[in-house]
């Protein structure tokens, strides 16, 4: 990939084909690329207040002057507007507006952005299209491919869904030099993760890059970023609802999206928690003989390298472990964890000790249970 040339790749599910744009300064080419995929509706702009601040009139004004009609609806930032609450404020809006089947929502922004304006696309009249602009690392890695769209419930996270597929995702990759460091440094997790599970070579880059990526180099930075890509689009095109191979993109995510809910949902960024959600599957990785310790302590190492915590404090233990077992995940009562073999492999287990998972939580958690 030649710096400052946008990158086309295309997700294949069963039930939908979509292209991938990627490079900085392709939020310009998004009327083509919306044209390109038939998309000449109405368009509903949603973004939480903050990145409608930044990039919502530009984003509008670009539009407009390709002829769109663009309606917009801004959100409070946070896990804590992924709420039915907001879905059903967001539908009044569009019904009001009168939105029709042939309109398309547009998802400007991070994860809850998109998992939240994707989830009203799918229900809104049965469905209809939404296009996937993400701005954040997070998003742009790994919550924009794939069409898992939801809203959390006090329960636990994302446990109100669906499978919906996007007609197009264009990620620019300029709008990151503007993300505050702690939420730029929760999208590596993401990074992170898909090396160890995924590509033994990306997480290598990882630890020789690593200053570079901090850096936002721009070869390394939109590398690392398509490869993360490409490789959630096969998986994706492997399996589209989760049925099996798409689990292992659950890595760190048993823990961490525990963590997310026994703390409600404020005190750790999604990334933040599946970082710590990281050394908690690796440590029963290692306990169950399926992982040397050498390889744990590099996906340690290269965590703390990143800006990322590998311990959290606070926790509720009993709250972690009941949004644990209400995993949507879990099957007969057991739980499903992505286990590490090596770097680039893993594979799902369910038959985790309660002692190894108690353990592992030990490793990961400051405080006494």
């Amino acid at each position: 990939m030649s710096i400052g040339s946008p990158s086309y790749f295309e997700v294949q599910t069963a039930s939908r084909r979509y292209p991938v744009v990627v490079g900085a300064g392709v939020l310009a080419r998004l009327p083509d690329e919306l044209a390109a995929v038939g998309l000449r509706g109405r368009l509903w702009l949603i973004a939480d207040e903050a990145v409608y601040a930044r990039y919502g009139a530009s984003i509008e004004t670009t539009l407009r002057a390709a002829g769109h009609e663009v309606q917009s609806r801004t959100l409070p930032p946070g896990e804590a507007s992924k709420t039915l609450g907001q879905a059903e404020a967001l539908y009044d809006w569009l019904l009001a507006g009168r939105v029709e089947r042939r309109d398309a929502i547009l998802a400007v922004g991070g994860g809850v952005v998109g998992d939240l304006a994707g989830f009203v696309a799918a229900t809104i009249l049965r469905g209809i299209a939404f296009v996937q602009v993400p701005t954040t690392l997070l998003a742009q890695v790994d919550a924009s491919i794939g069409g898992k769209v939801a809203v959390d419930h006090p329960r636990g996270k994302n446990l109100i869904g669906a499978f919906h597929q996007p007609s197009l995702v264009l990620a620019d990759t300029a709008t990151l030099a503007t993300l505050p460091p702690r939420e730029l440094a929760a999208g590596w997790a993401e990074v992170i993760k898909t090396g160890v599970i995924l590509d033994g070579a990306l997480f290598e880059a990882l630890e020789r890059d690593a200053e570079a990526l901090l850096a936002l180099a721009p070869g390394p930075t939109e590398a690392a970023i398509c490869r993360c890509m490409e490789l959630k689009a096969q998986v994706v095109g492997e399996d589209e609802r989760e049925g099996d191979r798409r689990a292992i993109l659950n890595y760190g995510h048993t823990v961490g999206h525990g963590i997310e809910a026994a703390t409600g949902y404020g005190r750790y960024l999604h990334g933040e928690a599946v970082a710590i959600g990281l050394g908690a599957a690796a440590h029963i990785a290692v306990g169950m003989g399926l992982l040397g310790p050498e390889i744990a302590a590099r996906q340690t190492a290269l965590v703390a390298r990143f800006g990322l915590p590998t311990r959290a404090s606070g926790v509720d233990r009993a709250a972690l472990r009941a949004a644990m077992e209400r995993d949507k995940k879990a099957q007969a009562g057991r739980l499903a964890w992505v286990l590490p073999t090596r770097l680039g492999a893993a594979e799902v287990r369910r038959d985790v000790p309660d002692a190894l998972v108690d353990s592992a939580l030990d490793a990961v958690l400051d405080d006494p249970r």
